[in-house]
């Protein structure tokens, strides 16, 4: 039986995905509509994402080809990822 998640709880099933690695919005969307129990209604996944202080969007995808354009291609990972992953960046020297 499938049930309506509260955003909260859909932020934290989405963040665990996103921690293994930067995730694009459609691979987002496709997988949150593959888990069980979980029955997606019409939310912008973009502002929920956006809302949760945790989750950074690091890039936005720019594919031919791919069909709909209801969500945005942004990719998005986790503020600890992307503190891991950072690397220095090279200062300007003046």
């Amino acid at each position: 039986m499938e049930r309506w998640m509260m955003p909260e709880n859909i932020r934290k099933l989405i963040r665990k995905f996103v921690s293994e690695k930067p995730r694009n919005t459609a691979e987002i969307v496709s997988w949150l509509g593959a888990q069980k129990g979980i029955q997606q209604s019409n939310t912008d996944i973009s502002g929920l994402l956006e809302s949760d202080e945790t989750i950074i969007r690091i890039g936005t995808m720019r594919r031919s080809g791919i069909a709909g354009r209801e969500h945005h291609l942004s990719e998005w990972a986790t503020d600890e990822w992307v503190a891991h992953h950072e690397r220095g960046s090279p200062t300007k020297e003046e």
